[in-house]
């Protein structure tokens, strides 16, 4: 059969194309062990792992796995500013502060929202896409147009592990 090698060759190169397409960074360590680190105005638990560069109000860490292709940042968020700067009106509800991030991604051509969820306490935890890979990101209201706001990027789904112990442990300081 003369022609069959030639289809051959262009399966396994499509195999071989579909296999690096898929390859997608460097998987997630175990999240485990966690240490809490504060800023002055709120506290939340991080895994192992995570450089660690604290200001007043922010948190700004990237992976020893893959210090180029994760990313973990928290700050205090003026709630407002992110609906107005979207093309909203104030007052917001949070989820709709949470779309309005996720638009300002969209319009930069940066991320995209897949979903939203309510968690407990009134936080909205939400999942998409980044053009780094996959990203997660929450919302904790605080007072007036306040809250805290923490992502994680990551190159793959693995890393949303991290997310799994980060978001439920952010907390305002008394």
């Amino acid at each position: 059969m003369p022609g069959t090698l030639p289809i051959v060759k262009r399966w396994l190169v499509l195999v071989l194309v579909a296999c690096g397409a898929c390859s997608s960074g460097v998987e997630a360590p175990d999240p485990a062990p966690v240490s809490q680190v504060c800023t002055q105005t709120w506290c939340m638990d991080v895994p192992d792992g995570w450089g660690t560069e604290v200001g007043e109000n922010y948190v700004a860490f990237n992976h020893d796995a893959d210090p180029d292709g994760t990313f973990l940042t928290g700050n205090v968020v003026d709630m407002e500013a992110i609906v107005t700067s979207a093309g909203g009106t104030w007052p917001a509800t949070t989820e709709d502060v949470v779309r309005s991030f996720w638009a300002l991604l969209e319009d930069a051509e940066e991320g995209s929202l897949q979903r939203t969820q309510r968690q407990v306490g009134g936080a909205i935890r939400s999942w998409g896409s980044h053009s780094t890979g996959d990203m997660w990101y929450v919302l904790v209201p605080v007072e007036g147009s306040t809250g805290i706001g923490v992502e994680i990027r990551g190159p793959n789904e693995t890393w949303e592990r991290h997310a799994d112990i980060v978001f439920p442990s952010i907390a305002p300081r008394p």
